[in-house]
């Protein structure tokens, strides 16, 4: 049997509240019934690691990244769920880094602790912006008071290791507004940020209407 050498894992969680027209990736609006839906799709999530498993040999998890979508829709306790099951099934590194991608339109108050509680340890926050009108032009469904409320409300949970989007070449953006959201970014001092590149995809919204 072969032993993987990518002691990662990524788990993929495909709703969102909104699909924002500039991704290209597998998510989809969340179904009226969610709710329901959690428990059932994190067995899914559970059976298919088994399922992988047959077949690879895992070293020590070192990082397990939640993406989506948004994984911030899932409840604490289907976070916990899930993650003990995948410690049943692979062996967790001492200083393993788990982490779950947030939207701040998703996360009200007391969320961040609940999930620092359910094993989350890492952050990447969904801001690319802090400009209302940008965010707009985005489609996002959080403004800039939410994207400041969600970062400091992650670090009063305890999050010292979070990561920021963000996004540059917005529509009508300017630089010296560019450089704004990156430096009330860095004002957080975040261990990681990301800052890329508005890029208009095929099937995609903005690629059938690209913003003005």
């Amino acid at each position: 049997m072969p032993v993987q050498k990518n002691n990662a894992l990524y788990i993929h969680y495909p709703w969102c509240v909104k699909k924002c027209p500039y991704c290209d990736f597998n998510s989809h609006q969340k179904p009226t019934d969610l709710e329901q839906l959690e428990p059932l799709y994190i067995q899914a999530l559970i059976d298919d690691l088994k399922d992988e498993l047959k077949t690879v040999k895992t070293a020590p998890l070192k990082s397990i990244f939640m993406g989506g979508g948004t994984p911030s829709l899932i409840s604490a306790q289907g976070i916990k769920t899930l993650l003990n099951a995948v410690k049943k099934q692979c062996t967790f590194d001492s200083k393993i880094e788990i982490t779950l991608e947030a939207n701040p339109s998703t996360l009200e108050s007391g969320r961040f602790r609940d999930y620092y509680q359910a094993g989350i340890n890492r952050l990447s926050i969904g801001v690319q912006s802090f400009n209302d009108q940008k965010l707009t032009a985005l489609g996002r469904v959080h403004n800039a008071k939410k994207a400041h409320q969600a970062i400091e409300s992650a670090q009063q949970a305890g999050f010292s290791n979070f990561n920021l989007d963000l996004m540059y070449a917005l529509p009508q953006q300017t630089i010296k507004q560019a450089l704004s959201d990156l430096e009330q970014a860095i004002s957080y001092q975040p261990s990681h940020l990301s800052w890329y590149q508005l890029t208009i995809e095929p099937h995609t919204a903005f690629f059938v209407a690209p913003p003005k």
